[in-house]
Order: C-alpha cells, then structure tokens, then sequence
C-alpha cells in the first residue's frame, strides 16, 4: 500500500506526492471533487445513457437529471481535481477553473433544457443549477482563500 508522506514543497519533490499540511485550496479541491462525484458515480449507474439530440434522455438522481454524458462531465472535474490537490497552487488555480465551469453551466442549465448540442437534457434546469452554484462555493471558497491569503 503507497502511503502520501510529506513533502518539502514542489521543487525537488516527486510530482506524485501531495505537499502537506494541506491547504485550504487543496482541502477545497478534494471536497469539491467528493461532492461532484456524490452525483455522478449513482447518475452513470441509474441512466448510463449517452444518446443525443432529441434522443437524449434524463433521469432524476438525488433531485438533479442526469444521464451518461452529465455524470461524464462530473469524473471530468472531480478526477483532475483529485490530482490538482498534490499542490496548493494547482489546487488554486482548479478550484477557480472548476467553480467557472460549473457556474457557467449552471446558468446554461437555467436558461435551455437542451444544452451543448443535445447532449445534456434537463427538463428540470433549477435543481441542477443549484446543484452547480452550491457546488462551485466550496471551490471558489478554496481558490479564493489561496489567493487572498497566499496560503501554501
């Protein structure tokens, strides 16, 4: 079993092991990506669907529609966000780009119940727009704190 140890900082250091005390953007990097996951792991089990267009379809799981390609779209934040964590400044930078991304999408959500070319269908855009701006707190809160605070 691999055990994380302490590393002395980026420089010098294997790329692969996490600097610790973990910082509050690396904190926010592995909550975020947690609580992403909380949807999209039972989305791909429920509606393992990756139709598009008219075709698309849409089951509610935890309150939110998911099917195949949003529960995709979730492994794609949380599984870098995993990695991003090794590094505070990674964290940093991935907390902000990770809470862009899910506010842009949740607007998107609230505004068409097909978005980007069919592939995502939400009959029900309020839930999953919620579930986009709760989400993205936690990340903006870490990327945030980095920034403000230059902490780690």
């Amino acid at each position: 079993m691999t055990r994380l140890r302490t590393a002395p900082g980026p420089t010098g250091s294997s790329l692969l092991v996490a600097q610790r005390p973990l910082a509050a953007a690396q904190w926010a990097a592995i909550l975020g990506s947690i609580a992403v996951l909380v949807w999209s792991i039972p989305g791909i089990i429920v509606n393992p669907d990756f139709s598009t267009g008219d075709a698309a379809t849409s089951e509610v799981v935890l309150g939110v529609d998911m099917n195949g390609w949003h529960a995709l779209s979730g492994f794609l934040v949380a599984i870098p966000g995993f990695f991003a964590a090794l590094r505070p400044s990674w964290a940093a930078a991935f907390d902000l780009a990770a809470a862009g991304s899910l506010i842009a999408t949740g607007v998107w959500a609230l505004m068409d119940t097909q978005v980007a070319g069919g592939l995502f269908y939400f009959p029900n855009g309020t839930p999953d727009a919620l579930l986009h701006f709760g989400t993205s707190t936690i990340f903006l809160a870490g990327g945030a704190h980095h920034f403000l605070t230059r902490d780690g």
